[in-house]
């Protein structure tokens, strides 16, 4: 669970969307069998999640928050 963690941390984390599609391809590949509808999820959102990227960067610790400022 801790390594799945992490992967998740670098998706979102991630400075640009090519980033981000590699470490969403990363924790498929190593954790979507133990976690196979997290992944699937995931995978299905694949095109919105990352809408944050067509934002200035600058904004982006603002927008990838869930608490506001």
């Amino acid at each position: 669970m801790r390594v799945a963690k992490a992967d998740l941390q670098d998706i979102w984390m991630a400075q640009t969307q090519d980033e981000a599609n590699a470490a969403l391809d990363f924790l498929n590949e190593t954790c979507g069998v133990k976690y196979e509808k997290a992944a699937a999820k995931l995978v299905k959102d694949r095109e919105e999640l990352p809408t944050f990227y067509d934002f200035p960067a600058e904004h982006f610790k603002h927008i990838s928050k869930t608490q506001p400022e």
